[in-house]
């Protein structure tokens, strides 16, 4: 049997060239500060193997760049129990109040923000956010998802008001930020053509090798191994987001298991039975304002802008400035005109 194609050069086949000739400078310094620690690139590869199938694929959804893949390298290493000191957590480094505005489940049992699917959700919803509000430049948008749409704004504003150019390199961004973007920028160059820069990626199948199960009642993990007939430590690695050796009470959550260990929880049993997810039920009333008729809808929880707009065939952007939104962040029982 044929090896599987590795995964690096099918995302590579994917990039959509983000970089610019006006920041090659930027980003060249950026690679050579890599090339500077090879084993630090392919620890970082490494560290990607349980997630980045997934995340890539969730990419292709989303029709977003396949860089974007990337972005978790430059956050946390590609380490979902990353924590910083400004208590951003998980492999997208979700900041708590943009996590509540997704409603993402964090508790003393399970913290959403570290979970695969859950974070990849909320970071790609919100990087296509801001997408529209940053008129389709990634540049802008990477820069806003480091330091917050308002930095950016307040940057543009204040470069306009001298008359001076407003794109990402021009901007007086925080230093954090202005090295953020070549940072990606240079990571992206470098899985483009590890060969040209002596790197070697760690291996990764072009493959999937974990799979999605609901489970609604509390269950050890230990239980969850058994019966997925996989390691506790597997399980672990593939659902980070639970903090103790048990999932959440009363809480519908979902699991990555192994591909080839699913089955068993697609069986129902005593212990657990899997049921389809549900998805949101869309069921606005109808406002009218003269000519105009217009749809009001309550927030529930998990929704966001990008699925709301989605829905309603139009765009977050369209939603923004009919409901005179200042943020991308939603609180369950805010009313919305659609």
């Amino acid at each position: 049997m044929d090896e599987p194609q590795t995964l690096w050069p099918v995302i590579a086949d994917h990039f959509v060239g983000l970089s610019s000739e006006e920041g090659s400078a930027n980003v060249q310094k950026q690679i050579d500060r890599y090339l500077r620690d090879p084993k630090y690139i392919h620890r970082v590869s490494e560290n990607a193997r349980p997630y980045l199938y997934y995340i890539y694929q969730e990419t292709k959804k989303y029709h977003l760049p396949a860089e974007l893949a990337l972005l978790p390298m430059i956050e946390s290493d590609y380490k979902p129990h990353c924590y910083s000191s400004a208590g951003a957590v998980g492999l997208w480094q979700l900041m708590p109040d943009t996590a509540h505005g997704y409603g993402v489940q964090m508790n003393s049992w399970y913290d959403g923000r570290r979970s695969t699917t859950v974070s990849t959700k909320v970071a790609l919803t919100f990087l296509s956010y801001l997408y529209e509000q940053f008129h389709h430049n990634w540049l802008l948008t990477l820069a806003a998802y480091d330091s917050g749409p308002g930095t950016v704004m307040a940057a543009i504003r204040y470069n306009k008001e001298r008359n001076r150019p407003t794109n990402f390199w021009s901007l007086p961004l925080p230093k954090e930020t202005k090295a953020y973007v070549p940072k990606l920028l240079a990571m992206a160059a470098i899985v483009e053509h590890p060969n040209t820069y002596g790197i070697r990626l760690a291996k990764i199948p072009n493959q999937p090798i974990a799979s999605t199960v609901t489970i609604q009642k509390q269950m050890k993990i230990t239980t969850i191994a058994h019966l997925a007939n996989t390691s506790v430590s597997t399980v672990k690695t593939l659902n980070p987001a639970l903090k103790t050796s048990t999932t959440p009470p009363h809480q519908k959550i979902t699991l990555m298991l192994p591909i080839n260990k699913k089955t068993k929880f697609t069986q129902p049993t005593k212990t657990q039975i899997k049921t389809p997810r549900k998805e949101n039920h869309w069921e606005p009333s109808t406002l009218k304002h003269g000519n105009d008729t217009s749809s009001a809808y309550i927030v529930q929880p998990g929704d966001n802008l990008h699925t709301l707009a989605e829905h309603h065939h139009t765009t977050t952007a369209a939603l923004i400035q009919k409901n005179h939104l200042h943020t991308s962040v939603l609180q369950v029982g805010q009313h919305l005109v659609l």
